[in-house]
């Protein structure tokens, strides 16, 4: 199938996806606020939805706008469960709420979650694999590339009276995962499963917690072959009370407001330094990998500040390992967690990149590359285009 009769065979199905790839804020230092398009959204997601992504956005806007800026609390204590059993974890019915969004024990205190769709195609995962395959050839047999097509919420924690009304992401993994060649696919379906008595998936933003994020980047160094700090007591623990997240502004579900979520992040323990590039790669300057005062709707903004920088993170690890991540905002909340497993790090968000990739690659020495991004990424036509378009 073409790609644009791709174009018009999702433009009805991703109409969410614009929120889900993209949600990731980038934060003016020195004015200690969100700034820019607090949704993230691209022109070609735009372009697909934009009725509903211009709604989107404003209402983001309109919350970040009213962010402060505070420090972070910090504590050494390593414990990550949930503090509910896990019976009580799994939401037991639910509700459509505004663009296309399912709200999840709307009526039960803390348990209130909303919920993204996910639709798809097998036409269009199958031309994102083929999109990194391209990739995979031009970087060349002594580079390894991956992809790591990360779950939504909505594919463990969907009410049983609504199990069947978006499409099913592992499958969607398996799909993608079914036309690479030389690409290995980073399947996270089982890892995130055996945790979801955790909390690693927000109920109030569109982002997954950091935790998921520990757990996804453990599984990565394992197939990567690197080695991977997994004691979290190592970590400097952080943890941000009251974050109601993006789905508040999408829906105006006043239970989410009410029973906002605790955004707990960690920081990597060995010595590591950090420089901002723009989009183009040049113009470097050293800043902080977190931006701690982020607060609000733009927790989630800790990781980098936001999206639109190119990132170079250079650590004490001595073993040769250059990793180049392509990611939207999904991939932020991975990188603490490759600051002790790879010498060198550089994060690109292929909605803002203006080098092509092949030219970054050349530059950095490159030996491993992976796409770590929602699965709603691979799945949008708008973001393969860029995907594709920034390769050379």
């Amino acid at each position: 199938m073409k790609k644009t009769r791709l174009c018009a065979v999702c433009a009805a199905l991703c109409i969410c996806a614009a929120a889900a790839a993209g949600c990731g804020n980038s934060i003016g230092e020195s004015e200690g606020r969100l700034s820019g398009t607090a949704a993230g959204a691209s022109e070609a997601e735009v372009t697909a939805a934009p009725e509903q992504t211009e709604a989107v956005t404003e209402a983001a806007v309109t919350t970040a706008a009213e962010t402060t800026t505070t420090e972070a609390t910090t504590t050494e204590a390593p414990s990550t469960a949930v503090t509910v059993a896990e019976e009580d974890v799994f939401p037991s019915y639910g509700e459509w709420a505004d663009n296309d969004i399912v709200i999840a024990d709307r009526y039960e205190g803390d348990k209130v979650r909303a919920l993204l769709p996910f639709y798809s195609t097998d036409e269009i995962g199958q031309w994102y694999g083929e999109v990194l395959n391209k990739y995979k050839e031009m970087a060349g047999e002594d580079v390894n590339v991956y992809n790591m097509s990360i779950p939504l919420a909505s594919q463990f924690y969907m009410p049983p009276d609504m199990a069947d009304v978006f499409a099913d992401q592992a499958e969607g993994i398996k799909n993608i995962g079914s036309v690479l060649d030389g690409v290995k696919n980073v399947d996270l379906t089982d890892t995130m499963s055996a945790h979801l008595n955790e909390y690693i998936y927000s109920r109030t933003d569109h982002h997954w917690q950091p935790l998921g994020a520990y757990y996804a980047a453990q599984k990565f160094c394992e197939e990567a072959g690197v080695g991977f700090e997994d004691d979290l007591s190592k970590y400097e623990k952080c943890v941000k009370e009251d974050f109601c997240g993006t789905m508040y502004s999408f829906t105006y579900v006043q239970e989410l407001a009410d029973h906002p979520d605790t955004f707990t992040y960690y920081k990597p323990s060995n010595e590591y330094t950090t420089t901002y590039y723009d989009e183009s790669f040049n113009n470097g300057v050293e800043g902080d990998l977190f931006a701690d005062w982020a607060e609000g709707v733009g927790c989630y903004s800790v990781f980098m500040g936001g999206d639109m920088n190119i990132t170079e993170i250079k650590t004490d690890v001595d073993n040769g390992r250059c990793l180049v991540l392509i990611k939207d905002s999904y991939g932020n909340a991975l990188v603490p967690f490759f600051v002790g497993s790879f010498e060198k790090i550089y994060v690109v968000d292929f909605r803002y990149a203006e080098i092509s990739m092949k030219e970054l690659f050349e530059k950095v020495g490159a030996t491993d590359i992976l796409f770590g991004m929602s699965i709603s990424s691979g799945y949008t036509p708008g973001q393969i285009e860029s995907i594709e378009g920034i390769m050379q």
